[in-house]
């Protein structure tokens, strides 16, 4: 596990932008616990820190596709899936796994 950043710099209205070696990823405040994924879209590789999120639902900003960041789905092809992390809070710091959730 690796600390990627700490709760108190995570909002509700934007994610946390930070490193897992030499992959981008991204750590977003979905009811009221830290989710991480991936900072790219895998359809085409869109900049999900500027997605819109609804719930526990991201949009990517190039082709409106949507991503369920508490499974990874995708809901405009079911083949494809959002990487993501396995995340740990201690105390206030937040750790994340290099290996896919």
């Amino acid at each position: 596990m690796m600390k990627v950043g700490e709760m108190s710099e995570l909002t509700a209205d934007k994610p946390l932008r930070a490193s897992l070696g030499s992959e981008k990823i991204l750590i977003f405040l979905v009811e009221d616990a830290p989710v991480a994924t991936a900072a790219r879209c895998p359809h085409a590789h869109g900049p999900l820190h500027q997605g819109e999120l609804c719930g526990t639902v991201l949009t990517c900003p190039w082709h409106g596709w949507s991503f369920d960041l508490i499974t990874g789905e995708c809901e405009e092809d079911p083949d494809l899936r959002l990487k993501r992390y396995d995340v740990t809070v201690d105390g206030n710091d937040i750790l994340v796994a290099s290996v896919t959730a």
